[in-house]
């Protein structure tokens, strides 16, 4: 059943995104069963979070696309910062920093925050969270790049053994290339001009790997990856 929907938690005095999830029922408003950010997050507001629902009758696989899409979204292009808990995120006991426009916690600066959607209503918010113009574009070239990723971890231990070193900056290579796609699949603008611009400076990272005078499969996937990126310049 298409039950589901997608959430955004917000700070009422500054339009802050600080949570994005999906559910049903009366998830969006629950307090309970939430992680350590998100509490001490709230427990700083001097008013009820806001919720807006960004899209309803969802089922719970395309409700988890949309939440991935969205959070991508605001990691990657806005100042937002969320409390969601993301894999690769260290869980510091120390605590955590969130950006309260009215707080002090940098009182040596009298520059306030801004938001992304401080001044805007909220369906001006829902309608530009789910905009992805570029979605279409990326996604293909996404299913082409993944051809070389899956390909180099499929061989990642031949790999790894041929010189260490040069295994790294090739894997680093290639996740800084996802991640940009990835960045610009979920733009709302139409940038494939600047996409390419900063694809041809991922290039320039990859020869310096070809200095690095690569073995056998290495020198085979580092040209690889260079040859992808030329197609995509000269087309």
């Amino acid at each position: 059943m298409n039950e589901h929907y997608v959430y955004i938690h917000l700070n009422p005095s500054t339009n802050e995104i600080f949570y994005v999830g999906k559910g049903k029922g009366h998830r969006k408003t629950n307090q309970t069963s939430r992680n350590r950010k998100w509490i001490e997050y709230v427990s700083k507001l001097s008013e009820p979070f806001k919720v807006l629902v960004l899209k309803d009758n969802l089922s719970e696989k395309k409700a988890l696309e949309l939440e991935k899409k969205v959070l991508n979204k605001i990691d990657f292009h806005y100042n937002d910062l969320t409390t969601n808990i993301a894999e690769s995120e260290p869980d510091l006991d120390s605590g955590i920093f969130i950006q309260f426009a009215f707080n002090e916690s940098n009182s040596s600066s009298n520059e306030k925050l801004q938001f992304r959607f401080e001044k805007m209503s909220d369906n001006e918010i829902i309608k530009t969270l789910l905009d992805f113009p570029n979605e279409l574009k990326f996604s293909e070239l996404k299913k082409e790049f993944d051809e070389i990723y899956d390909s180099f971890h499929d061989n990642y231990d031949e790999l790894e053994e041929i010189d260490e070193d040069v295994f790294i900056d090739i894997e680093s290579a290639l996740d800084s290339i996802n991640d940009l796609i990835d960045e610009y699949k979920v733009s709302d603008k139409e940038n494939i001009t600047e996409f390419l611009t900063d694809l041809e400076r991922e290039r320039f990272d990859v020869e310096f790997i070809l200095d690095e005078k690569p073995k056998g499969k290495q020198k085979k996937f580092t040209k690889r990856i260079i040859n992808w990126i030329d197609k995509k310049l000269n087309k």
